[in-house]
């Protein structure tokens, strides 16, 4: 008697949460913790507006120091919902912003509605605005600090410009000294093909292609060719604008700028917008061709 009471009670426990079940399978939903927060996130493949505007400001306040310009977190602002959209629309996920803990962190809890208020505004005032170029969603780049140029690509609208503000930031120049011991053990650990010595890394360490705006293509380490990009990650590097020389018996790499140098560099813009350029000039200036397209 009492196992078929159990049972009865299991089929009305699984009937009762039936249309949730299949409510979550067919909107495509994902229940998650926030382990920050410890409360409940709804995570949907479609997003209502208040879900967007919360996961924009979320990755807008990661993205550009609050203190900036407004017309600097408003070009920002588009670029975020640029390639938001653009996740959405390839069925990719959308970028992780900074959790509420760490936007109060940030803020502060004395500025914390003020400064939040501060992103949600930029992004209403550029409300649905995103970059295309010839009409289709692009994946806009962007980054810290340039080396006084941007980084070109074969993409149209990704063509090195000028960034001359760049070299005012704290950011723009950083020398780090190694010793050579160090720097073949990193090298030979990080490429195990390599085959670096100490005796002989000045001759076998060498920058073999240099992009015009003066970020390293690649480098000859030892036996190894690889990019600069991959020689940035494995020494920390704030990015592949680097020079290495023989200082005293010591290595010296001197490094311009912060970030991979592709796209917008967010410093630039906030120097630009300080000249009164508005939003809307400072992302034709880092974007070749594109156009500011209003997304219903």
């Amino acid at each position: 008697m009492k196992e078929k009471i159990k049972m009865i009670l299991c089929l009305c426990l699984i009937i009762a949460g039936l249309p949730i079940l299949m409510t979550l399978v067919f909107q495509g939903d994902e229940i998650l913790l926030d382990t920050d927060s410890n409360e409940i996130q709804h995570k949907s493949s479609h997003p209502d507006e208040e879900e967007k505007m919360a996961a924009l400001v979320s990755i807008l306040a990661r993205d550009i120091p609050v203190t900036y310009e407004e017309e600097a977190i408003r070009a920002q602002a588009v670029i975020v919902r640029t390639n938001y959209e653009y996740a959405l629309s390839q069925g990719k996920a959308s970028e992780t912003g900074l959790s509420v803990a760490e936007q109060t962190k940030l803020f502060g809890n004395e500025n914390y509605n003020r400064y939040y208020q501060k992103l949600e505004n930029c992004l209403i005032d550029t409300e649905g605005e995103v970059l295309t170029y010839q009409g289709q969603e692009i994946e806009a780049p962007y980054f810290a600090v340039s080396a006084e140029k941007t980084r070109g690509t074969e993409l149209p609208y990704l063509k090195s410009a000028e960034s001359i503000w760049d070299i005012t930031s704290e950011d723009f120049l950083k020398v780090e000294f190694y010793d050579a011991g160090e720097l073949v053990d990193t090298c030979n650990q990080e490429f195990p093909e390599a085959g670096l010595t100490a005796e002989d890394w000045v001759n076998t360490l060498v920058v073999t292609e240099r992009e015009e705006s003066g970020y390293v293509k690649t480098i000859q380490v030892g036996n190894s060719s690889v990019s600069g990009e991959e020689f940035r990650k494995a020494f920390s590097l704030n990015s592949a604008c680097f020079y290495i020389r023989e200082i005293d018996g010591r290595v010296r790499i001197v490094t311009k700028g912060l970030g991979h140098g592709y796209g917008l560099s967010i410093y630039g813009a906030n120097e630009m917008a300080k000249e009164g350029k508005t939003y809307q000039e400072i992302l034709s200036y880092y974007y070749s061709g594109i156009e500011i397209t209003k997304k219903e």
